[in-house]
């Protein structure tokens, strides 16, 4: 049903093209080009292009560590290695490498055009340069255009944030998370308890877990590490339900596959009155069986004074917590760890705002009780400084 990503650590480079002309659709493996006759020099009159584009999460990296390019008196009048780093074809706005300095170049986008040009008189040259697609989190937040208690299908791959925790002895899944970045998913801390990393997996791109032929991009990543607001292992406060699971290796990002972007720009917001999604395949009834095709539904949020003023004296609302009611409809057993999902007004994209932390039965007369993320933005970023996270 599914595949466990294997992905090494280090890749010896493969050939981007041998020819003078060529384009590729890259990913994160290294990719080399070179010029022609390379290790020995290119002939005069060399003019060569090599284009790569990448999936739209990515940008591209070009990294040049053999450079030996004649040079004129002043600038590069002669041969040169040329980069767009939008990829325009006419090279309009690239910029001109010769001489023998090494250099790194990343594209503003998600295309590269790298060229050759040599004089008809030219004494030849070389250079050997490795290509690839390097994770660019700005990239956040997609959703495609197209139970939860009373929700419906989702479409396929409507959510490429929306992943799933497996426990790998029973193959069962048993809590949702949410993509961050392209290693890292937030959960709920209590969907950890009783749990070790190497008996866990991370579900990205599915949609119907009966099969394995709905889509393409349904995968299985190893998990490296969880990290815990407090212990893993002890039964975490209602106050600070959230935890992060980091894979072992790179997700690599597709159309069914992305992330949720982090709402660092809308910390101090109570989101009191706002609409958002949750999407995953919890139970479509208070014990009753789990979905088999993912489900969405929408959930309103409602203010602390609101939310408290319907539990009463049964139970205490922190402002960590985020609380949604909706008439009819509800997160669910194994809906825990799935990020509420509210879209940017100004950009359409979605924001993981809250963790579905708890609730009483559901679909019932009570709020549903999920942890606010925007509490810990810090956090989060303290605990993955590996990640650059993108304020959009």
């Amino acid at each position: 049903m599914w595949i466990i990503a294997l992905l090494c650590g280090f890749y010896a480079p493969s050939v981007l093209g041998q020819g003078c002309n060529y384009a590729q659709q890259v990913n994160t493996t290294p990719v080399a080009i070179f010029s022609p006759n390379y290790p020995g020099n290119y002939p005069a009159n060399s003019q060569c292009t090599w284009t790569a584009t990448a999936f739209s999460d990515y940008q591209i990296k070009l990294t040049c560590t053999v450079v030996q390019i004649p040079t004129g008196t002043s600038g590069c009048p002669r041969d040169y290695i040329i980069v767009s780093r939008t990829g325009r074809t006419d090279f309009a706005d690239g910029t001109r490498y010769c001489g023998t300095q090494a250099f790194t170049v990343t594209s503003t986008s998600n295309q590269m055009r790298v060229g050759l040009f040599a004089q008809p008189t030219s004494p030849g040259g070389r250079f050997y340069c490795t290509i690839q697609a390097v994770f660019n989190s700005c990239n956040c937040g997609r959703r495609k255009s197209t139970r939860i208690v009373g929700g419906q299908n989702a479409a396929v791959n409507e959510f490429p944030m929306v992943a799933a925790l497996v426990d790998l002895t029973t193959r069962d899944l048993f809590c949702g998370a949410t993509l961050i970045s392209n290693r890292k998913a937030i959960t709920a801390q209590h969907c950890l308890l009783n749990q070790s990393p190497g008996n866990v997996a991370l579900l990205v791109g599915d949609y119907d877990i009966t099969t394995g032929s709905d889509t393409p991009y349904s995968a299985l990543y190893s998990i490296q590490t969880f990290t815990c607001y407090t212990s893993c292992s002890a039964t975490p406060s209602n106050e600070t339900d959230i935890a992060l699971v980091t894979t072992t290796n790179e997700i690599q990002m597709n159309p069914g596959v992305g992330i949720a972007c982090l709402p660092i720009k809308y910390q101090g917001n109570t989101f009191a009155g706002s609409t958002v999604e949750v999407s995953g395949w919890g139970h479509l009834d208070f014990g009753g069986p789990d979905a088999k095709i993912q489900q969405k539904t929408r959930l309103n949020v409602i203010s602390q004074t609101d939310c408290q003023n319907r539990f009463g004296t049964s139970l205490i609302v922190r402002s960590t917590q985020m609380c949604t009611f909706t008439p009819g409809t509800d997160t669910c057993q194994k809906d825990s760890g799935e990020g509420l999902l509210y879209t940017g007004p100004d950009n359409g994209r979605l924001y993981t705002i809250g963790v579905v932390a708890s609730g009483v039965e559901c679909g019932t007369n009570n709020p549903s009780i999920n942890t606010r993320v925007t509490l810990f933005i810090n956090w989060i970023i303290t605990n993955s400084p590996e990640i650059q996270y993108c304020n959009i």
